[in-house]
């Protein structure tokens, strides 16, 4: 097996995070709530006569209705595994299933699948109130972290830059006195107490940055200061951080606040610094995107049908695709003809299931699986060549996307 496809591409890391926050918010009546963990090198057999002894022993529970949800879900699999002719992708597969209805007395049997981004070498059944995650969580520990510090003497904000999102770990004011003195204070004196409680709040920033970011050790790529004036250099010449964080400071940036709208400054101006990060990349992506797109013959296009039609005829080069989009593709049988189709819905929370009909023979059909639009979509780009780039909604670049171009777009090979 080639090493490179144990890899999972920046498109399927996005897609995988997406997947994993929804599935986290399943909650189930009873333990009715299905997870299968099938590693690349799973036995057909086993696996299905397992299935098998799982639906015997379901006729066991005692709940009328956890009894019929867990028989539903457990039949489910075994069709969706008979379906794909048990042919796992080469990281193995985890299959989710089970009745995710939050209405008493309603039944909504639905089926999920993931596929992890790095090998699955956990083989496991599990049957509770909330789909098992731990192992598929566990695989989304960072690589490499940027630290960013925004400070001056009045205030501070300590935030975690990863892949193309920070995330603010907190912020902290000194109560450092204004440079009006008190009356009564000699200048000499109040000028002492200010540096001293300056001093007092670097160290208090500096434990601070020591607590939170030596543990991350190598997976700390770099460490980014920013603030207005001078400050945030006495800071540093301080040398307070901890020795090995204090390497990692690899440069400092002018901003006008110490906030988080300072944090946001900091990463937006670090262009030449973070040039190798997911966010700079973004950014740039989507700055090509539009420059393409305002000209007369554009390869660029955008809008659900024009990317789809682009990527049939093989035309796309690169497919960008918002992750806010939360469309889902349905995929159903017919129960007279057993004719598969699979339709797009743009607003599932609205979707009836009973309103569908065969189209070629307008009986009734059955719900086979639902997919993420993004992972299907993927999947037919990755089939005639094109790379795909998930955009997401954290810079200004990646919103203006989403909100002005339906958050899909596509880069062309030719017109």
């Amino acid at each position: 097996m080639k090493q490179e496809i144990l890899e999972a591409d920046e498109a399927e890391t996005s897609l995988f995070k997406k997947k994993l926050k929804r599935l986290g918010m399943f909650k189930g009546k009873g333990t009715e709530l299905i997870s299968l963990y099938l590693p690349p090198d799973s036995d057909r057999s086993s696996v299905m006569g397992q299935l098998t002894e799982e639906r015997s022993q379901s006729s066991n529970i005692k709940d009328p209705s956890t009894r019929k949800n867990v028989q539903g879900a457990l039949k489910k699999i075994d069709n969706f595994l008979k379906r794909i002719d048990f042919k796992l992708p080469s990281r193995g597969l985890v299959v989710f299933a089970g009745n995710i209805s939050e209405t008493e007395g309603k039944t909504d049997l639905r089926l999920f699948t993931i596929k992890p981004v790095k090998l699955l070498k956990t083989k496991r059944y599990w049957c509770d109130s909330e789909f098992h995650l731990d192992p598929l969580q566990e695989m989304m520990q960072p690589s490499e972290v940027f630290a960013i510090l925004t400070i001056d003497k009045n205030e501070s904000t300590i935030a975690l830059l990863s892949g193309k999102k920070y995330e603010i770990i907190g912020h902290f004011t000194s109560g450092v006195a204004g440079k009006t003195r008190a009356g009564g204070q000699s200048a000499q004196r109040f000028e002492r107490l200010r540096a001293e409680a300056t001093h007092a709040f670097y160290k208090r920033i500096s434990e601070k940055m020591n607590q939170i970011f030596v543990e991350y050790d190598d997976k700390l790529t770099g460490i980014i200061v920013g603030g207005p004036g001078i400050t945030k250099n006495y800071f540093l010449n301080e040398e307070m951080l901890d020795h090995r964080l204090q390497k990692k400071v690899i440069g400092t940036i002018d901003t006008s606040y110490t906030d988080e709208s300072g944090v946001r400054e900091t990463v937006q101006k670090s262009d030449s610094l973070l040039k190798d990060t997911e966010i700079m990349k973004e950014k740039k992506v989507i700055e090509t995107f539009m420059g393409e797109v305002v000209k007369h013959n554009s390869l660029a296009t955008y809008g659900q049908k024009e990317v789809e039609e682009a990527i049939e005829l093989g035309k796309v080069e690169k497919l960008l695709l918002s992750e806010d989009i939360e469309w889902v593709v349905y995929k159903f049988i017919c129960n007279n003809c057993n004719t598969e189709e699979e339709i797009v819905v743009k607003e599932p929370d609205l979707f009836e299931e009973n309103s569908l009909k065969c189209k070629k023979c307008d009986s009734s059909v059955e719900l086979l699986e639902e997919d993420d639009y993004i992972d299907w979509i993927i999947e037919k780009a990755n089939n005639t060549g094109a790379k795909t780039k998930i955009i997401s909604t954290e810079t200004p670049e990646g919103e203006q996307f989403f909100k002005g171009f339906g958050g899909i777009g596509a880069m062309l090979r030719y017109r």
